[in-house]
């Protein structure tokens, strides 16, 4: 048993089939990659396991657990955090607010308590700092930690969008694209840290990516989407010899 499995899901938008009876697991502890076209699906399906989207049949199993039905908060207080392809921070917050935005379904101290800042609520918000800044550390942003995040490059937005994701401390990461639009360097940055971030926090992570050099380089397996059908699955070998893969998206040049 995997630590999610997906069992065909099907997402329907009226006549629109954006998901076709698609059934995969991924293993704890893995770099899991969803490829595939444009419109194929594959946001569709981190909107389902994030709980944005319900799957208009089919469920998706976290640990065992049936959470197909479950609000997005309460799937990310079970461990599973989401960074976005658009970037969803708060540009006029700086990065150190917009990360501690990420521990809010850890926080426990009620309004009032909150809004006086003593006692217990004081003592959590010092053990939430603790979390931030090691997000920091990790990831090498402790010179802009007071910035306000709209006067960041793309790059270093996307990387803050990645940390608000790692202060929930999660289980399960989703990152949708995370190096779309990045140059070259930052690209190698992007992937060093989505490495760390798998081997040093022990996180499994579902990934959404075009470039199939990181894809291939990064993947234990992948799961390939086309019209919302999955059409492959294996590890990054297998996906290169795929004939049904190579014809519908990865072409001859990138078959081994």
């Amino acid at each position: 048993m995997g630590i999610l499995e997906i069992k065909d899901a099907t997402l329907r938008f009226g006549g629109v089939v954006a998901l076709d009876h698609v059934s995969y697991e991924v293993q704890e502890g893995e770099i899991f990659s969803l490829i595939g076209p444009n419109g194929a699906g594959k946001t569709s399906m981190l909107n389902c396991i994030s709980g944005l989207y319900k799957p208009s049949s089919g469920s998706i199993h976290f640990k065992g657990e049936d959470i197909t039905r479950y609000k997005p908060h309460k799937r990310a207080s079970l461990g599973i955090a989401r960074a976005f392809q658009n970037i969803e921070l708060f540009p006029h917050l700086s990065v150190l607010d917009n990360l501690m935005l990420g521990r809010h379904v850890r926080m426990k101290t009620g309004l009032l308590a909150g809004g006086f800042y003593w006692g217990k609520a004081q003592r959590e918000e010092i053990e939430h700092r603790k979390k931030v800044e090691q997000v920091i550390d990790f990831l090498e942003i402790e010179d802009i930690r007071n910035t306000p995040v709209g006067t960041l490059s793309y790059g270093l937005q996307k990387r803050v969008e990645t940390g608000r994701a790692l202060a929930l401390e999660p289980e399960i990461l989703l990152l949708d694209e995370p190096m779309a639009g990045m140059n070259s360097e930052e690209k190698e940055d992007m992937a060093r840290y989505i490495i760390d971030i798998h081997e040093e926090m022990q996180t499994t992570i579902i990934l959404i990516e075009h470039d199939m050099g990181v894809v291939m380089d990064l993947s234990d397996h992948i799961a390939v989407l086309d019209f919302g059908k999955l059409i492959g699955y294996g590890t990054p070998e297998e996906i290169q010899n795929n004939p049904k893969v190579i014809e519908a998206y990865l072409g001859e040049e990138n078959a081994v």
